[in-house]
């Protein structure tokens, strides 16, 4: 699993949602500090974790965290889509 295609996506999930990292902590029920570890890519959620964060992000496809399917946002201006 490549930390930083992870990282990036919770990242660009996030944003899109509008979301700080403390008001998306409390949507998984983590500190912000985790947030921002994975978001930096120094550490991963599990894989129940991951299952979560898509839900609040809207993607739960396990595949997209992996970047091996392409974001679902197709918005044109965020780093998944624009690669």
């Amino acid at each position: 699993m490549n930390n930083e295609i992870v990282g990036e996506r919770i990242a660009e999930g996030r944003k899109r949602k509008g979301l700080s990292q403390a008001e998306f902590a409390k949507l998984v029920n983590v500190s912000p500090q985790a947030v921002g570890k994975w978001e930096r890519s120094e550490s991963l959620p599990d894989i129940f974790m991951l299952g979560k964060i898509g839900e609040v992000i809207g993607n739960t496809d396990l595949n997209y965290f992996l970047g091996k399917t392409p974001c679902v946002c197709a918005c044109g201006c965020c780093d998944c889509c624009t690669g």
